[in-house]
C-alpha cells in the first residue's frame, strides 16, 4: 500500500510539473537565421537511422547550420557524421535519471554536469525525437530544455497535456501508435513548416565497397553471385535471450545455398561464437563477423540480394540500403511503429517468443520480398 501511495504521489508531482512547464511556455516562430541545431535521439544504430530523414531535412532548410547530435550511445551515432555539418556530442542518457536515482547526490551532480556541457553552445533550434516511455524521463528532458533555453524547439508532448507543450511545434506522443517513426518524424517536421522525406539512408564510401569486394573475393564468392546476408546476433536480444535458434538459421542457410545464394554472416566480434556454431551445422557459409566496420557492414548489406536477421541495427541498415529484408522479432513487446516499414520488400515476422517463428514462415517471407541479384 505504501509503495502504491508513493508511486501515485510521484505521478501527481510529475504531471503537475509538466503542466507548469507547458503553461508557462510562450510559442515562438521558426527562426530564419539558424547557425546551431541540437538533435536529441536516443537508442542504437536503428534509432539513429530513423533520424536520417530529419537530418537531411534540417540541412536542406539550413545548409550552413551545424547539427549537433546528442544521444545515449555516441558510438552508434558516429556514422551520422557522414552527413554534412553533423557532429556527435558526448553521451546523453536520460535513462540514468528517474525518480529513484535523482534522490542520490551523485546522480544530481551527473545531471548538473550534463547541463553544463550542453550549455556551452547556445542553440537556435532544438529537435527532440525521443518519445519517453516514463514520465520521469519526460520531466528530465523538459527540465533540461527549460534550462538550455533554445530559441525554437520541436518535439513531442505527453498525451495528458492535450495540445499544450513546452515545444514551439509539438505532436502528442500517442500519435506514434498509428504510424512508423519515420512517418511520425515527417509529420513533426511538416508541422514545423519543413519538407521531410520518410526514407532512411546510410552513406557508404567507395573504400568501404572496395573492402567488401576484396573480402568476398578472398572468400571465393564469384562476382555476380546473389548473396544472402544473415545477422544471427543482436546486442539487446542477446541480453534478453530473444534470439532465433541457431538451428533455425542453419535450416534457412541450407535452403538458400540450395537456391544458388552465397550465404554471408555479418556481425560484431562478440557474435563470432554464434557464427561458428552455425557454420558447424552448414558447409559453405562465409563469416565476416568481426571483420568489418559498421560502414563496411552496411556495404555488405547493400551488396546483398537478401537480408535475414533480428530486429537489430543491421535490419534497419538493410531497409536504408533498399535490400530486400526479412526481420525476425520474437518478443511480445515489439513496437510496430519501430519495425513496420512501408516498403514492399520488407517483411517483419513476430511472435511472443523466438521459437514461435517457424522456419517455413521465413522461407515464405524470402519469396515474398523477392530478393534480387546485385553485382559486388
Amino acid at each position: 500500500m505504501k509503495v502504491k501511495m508513493l508511486v501515485n504521489l510521484k505521478h501527481y508531482v510529475l504531471v503537475k510539473l509538466m503542466r507548469s512547464f507547458a503553461k508557462g511556455h510562450q510559442q515562438q516562430k521558426l527562426p530564419e537565421q539558424v547557425y546551431h541545431i541540437a538533435l536529441w535521439q536516443l537508442g542504437g544504430v536503428g534509432d539513429m537511422l530513423l533520424a536520417t530523414p530529419v537530418i537531411e531535412a534540417l540541412h536542406k532548410k539550413y545548409p550552413n547550420a551545424q547539427i549537433d547530435v546528442w544521444c545515449s550511445h555516441p558510438q552508434f551515432a558516429e556514422f551520422l557524421t557522414r552527413f554534412p555539418n553533423v557532429y556527435i556530442k558526448p553521451a546523453f542518457s536520460v535513462y540514468d535519471f528517474d525518480a529513484r536515482t535523482l534522490w542520490k547526490k551523485e546522480t544530481r551532480q551527473s545531471l548538473a554536469s550534463l547541463l553544463a556541457v550542453m550549455s556551452v553552445q547556445p542553440y537556435d533550434i532544438l529537435v527532440n525525437l525521443h518519445v519517453p516511455a516514463l514520465l520521469d524521463w519526460w520531466a528530465v528532458e523538459w527540465w533540461l530544455q527549460g534550462q538550455l533555453k533554445p530559441k525554437f524547439t520541436i518535439g513531442f508532448h505527453p498525451d495528458f497535456l492535450g495540445e499544450r507543450s513546452l515545444h514551439d511545434v509539438s505532436i502528442a506522443g500517442c500519435e506514434r501508435k498509428n504510424m512508423h517513426y519515420t512517418r511520425l518524424y515527417q509529420s513533426l517536421l511538416n508541422k514545423a513548416g519543413m519538407a521531410c522525406d520518410s526514407d532512411t539512408s546510410f552513406p557508404i564510401s567507395t573504400e568501404e565497397k572496395a573492402k567488401i569486394s576484396a573480402l568476398l573475393k578472398a572468400a571465393g564468392i564469384q562476382y555476380g553471385k546473389p548473396i544472402a546476408c544473415m545477422h544471427i546476433g543482436g546486442r539487446r536480444l542477446l541480453v534478453e535471450q530473444k534470439m532465433w535458434p541457431i538451428a533455425s538459421f542453419a535450416e534457412v542457410a541450407k535452403y538458400l545455398l540450395g537456391q544458388g545464394y552465397a550465404v554471408v554472416l555479418i556481425g560484431v566480434s562478440s557474435e563470432a561464437e554464434m557464427g561458428q556454431a552455425l557454420m558447424v551445422q552448414v558447409d559453405g557459409v562465409v563469416s565476416l563477423i568481426g571483420l568489418t566496420s559498421l560502414g563496411e557492414m552496411a556495404a555488405m548489406i547493400q551488396a546483398s540480394a537478401l537480408f535475414i536477421g533480428h530486429d537489430s541495427g543491421p535490419f534497419h541498415i538493410a531497409v536504408a540500403c533498399d535490400t530486400p529484408a526479412v526481420c525476425l522479432c520474437g518478443r511480445p513487446d515489439a513496437e510496430p511503429e519501430y519495425l513496420q516499414y512501408e516498403q514492399d520488400n520488407v517483411v517483419v515476422l513476430t511472435g511472443d517468443s523466438p521459437e514461435k517463428i517457424r522456419v517455413q514462415q521465413v522461407l515464405e517471407a524470402v519469396l515474398q520480398v523477392g530478393g534480387h541479384a546485385k553485382s559486388v
